[in-house]
């Protein structure tokens, strides 16, 4: 039975002025919760109720995620945010786990890896999110799930492409359209895939276990090497490939060495240029990512660990001079036109907006992150302005869930009625209790994987109110209709009062990231969104006459 726990949360003072309110529901998938449980994935780890919780994928608007529903078996789920409204889409594995993979979308199919057997013999399977439309559409034969992680795999047009023990896989999600692009001998996990200008690079690894950077067009004869990377570089290892302004960018060390970022043009045997932060040291690049059109990425320069950017100008990478302050202490998250990151000090959210490139800092009076969360990943989520973490009360000790709206009056913890564990977000390992975050933006609600009741870790969304644009008071903003809604192709929208003046459009993902941009004229126009996955969308107007508008979307396919 579905739980509803509403709780009215009052801010001393918000940047509208408003009250805000906010809805917790549990959506419990293990009824038979509280009994400590094996998990198959990590012989030291234990957890309750719906297990893990893990690789939560969104599809024409439901959510997809791995639960189990009894002890050990975890099979694929899906849930339109009811209780209703969730159930177990297929069980591939009767006899045990299906242990699935990462799970990714292609078109309008869901891609994963999962054992339909107790074999530990790993598959191919698609889905359209109906039991009847999940089918396996390779055999594989892997010993391993996790092809299809994003440091193994990535989208390339229309198709996913990843490596096996034994070939580079193409597929559009059907059988008919899976195929081996080049058969290798030497595989060890790649360092992730990225595209460039109509190709993809990948690394593998020569017989001496010497990298090569690989690249394809899609097809058998445009697949060849294109840079011996080990051999003519002296680069002993690759630890991530992203494309930024027509180049590929890596994080690789040379022997004897640690790791640097280098630049690639993409042409076969071309240009490779090593980018020394720190002439004749290290700078140990973390968090590479593409954001409003620039680089950034954490790094040291020897004095701090300090944050990066890049534009398509520059002609290498800088420190963000306003946090130039800052020991940049583990990963980085980008919501919300902005990039937060953490230092030294535990009571404290740093964050810098992507247009102006100002700092700004939010002090937690009365939380602290502990360092623990501090990885390459998301320490926190975000929309509509607002943020959402998982933080210890000062005050109690307890570990709790936190919104924010970027001012220590609009920072407080949420939690649900009853809550009576101390750390709702942990999971027990052989070595103690670690801290887990594992939070996501799901359209305007965030999803909580938690044990809040002693009911063991289930499915929690929470709707926040009171969401604004952006992190600032904003003006009058433009008035937009946005039709049709869901699309497939192509969106229109009408501004009202636009005139003849020019709007910018911004298109981003559930991540915030950047996916397309657009400048039109006049009050009604289109943009063509049907090369974007299947999933929610946010596209923001702004002009020089009115504030900034932001409006949600999403596209089926």
């Amino acid at each position: 039975m579905k739980q509803t726990l509403s709780l009215t949360l009052f801010m001393l003072a918000t940047l509208l002025g408003n009250a805000t309110t906010g809805t917790f529901s549990l959506i419990e998938i293990n009824p038979a919760h509280g009994t400590e449980q094996f998990m198959w994935s990590d012989s030291s780890k234990h957890v309750y109720g719906a297990g893990e919780l893990s690789n939560m994928t969104e599809l024409n608007g439901n959510l997809y995620f791995v639960a189990q529903d009894t002890f050990g078996n975890e099979e694929l789920w899906m849930t339109n945010g009811t209780q209703e409204g969730t159930t177990l889409v297929k069980d591939f594995n009767p006899d045990g786990s299906a242990q699935m993979g990462n799970i990714v979308t292609v078109g309008n199919k869901l891609l994963f890896m999962a054992a339909d057997n107790s074999n530990w013999d790993f598959d191919l399977f698609s889905s359209d999110g109906t039991p009847q439309g999940t089918q396996k559409i390779a055999d594989l034969n892997q010993n391993w799930n996790d092809g299809l992680s994003a440091q193994r795999a990535a989208r390339f047009g229309n198709n996913f492409l990843f490596c096996t023990n034994t070939d580079l896989i193409s597929t559009d999600g059907t059988v008919g359209g899976t195929k081996s692009l080049l058969s290798i001998t030497n595989y060890s996990p790649a360092q992730g895939y990225c595209e460039v200008n109509g190709k993809a690079y990948f690394i593998l690894s020569n017989n001496f276990g010497k990298p090569q950077l690989w690249m394809t067009d899609g097809t058998t004869q445009g697949t060849q090497m294109a840079h011996n990377l080990g051999d003519s570089a002296s680069i002993i290892s690759v630890e991530k490939l992203l494309a930024f302004n027509n180049k590929l960018y890596m994080v690789a060390s040379i022997s004897g060495q640690g790791s640097d970022l280098f630049s690639f043009d993409g042409n076969v045997n071309g240009t490779l240029t090593h980018i020394e932060l720190v002439p004749g040291s290290n700078s140990y690049p973390q968090s590479v990512t593409v954001a409003n059109n620039q680089l950034l990425f954490v790094a040291s320069n020897m004095t701090g660990t300090n944050l990066y950017k890049m534009s398509a100008t520059d002609a290498v990478p800088q420190i963000i001079a306003s946090a130039a302050n800052v020991n940049v202490s583990g990963g980085l998250s980008f919501y919300n036109n902005a990039v937060y990151f953490l230092g030294d000090n535990t009571q404290q959210i740093h964050w810098v907006n992507l247009t102006d490139f100002t700092h700004h800092v939010l002090n937690l009076t009365n939380y602290s992150i502990p360092n623990s969360f501090f990885t390459s990943t998301d320490f926190l989520v975000g929309t509509g302005g607002k943020i959402f973490f998982a933080a210890y009360d000062t005050a109690t000790g307890k570990q709790v869930f936190v919104e924010s709206n970027g001012t220590a009056e609009g920072t407080f913890s949420i939690m649900p009625t009853g809550s009576n564990t101390e750390h709702p977000f942990n999971v027990l390992t052989g070595c103690g209790i670690i801290d887990v975050f594992d939070f996501k933006v799901w359209g305007d609600k965030i999803v909580v994987p938690g044990n809040f009741t002693d009911a063991g870790r289930e499915l929690w969304i929470y709707e926040p109110q009171g969401l604004v644009n952006g992190l600032e008071t904003v003006k009058n903003k433009n008035e937009v209709q946005l039709f049709p809604n869901p699309t497939s192709s192509k969106l229109n929208f009408k501004i009202a009062n636009a005139n003849y003046c020019e709007t910018n459009l911004t298109v981003t993902n559930m991540n915030g990231e950047v996916v397309l941009k657009k400048t039109v004229v006049g009050e009604t126009s289109s943009v063509d969104v049907s090369t974007l996955a299947s999933g929610n969308y946010c596209i923001s107007f702004s002009s020089l006459q009115n504030a900034t508008t932001v409006k949600k979307f999403i596209v089926v396919k």
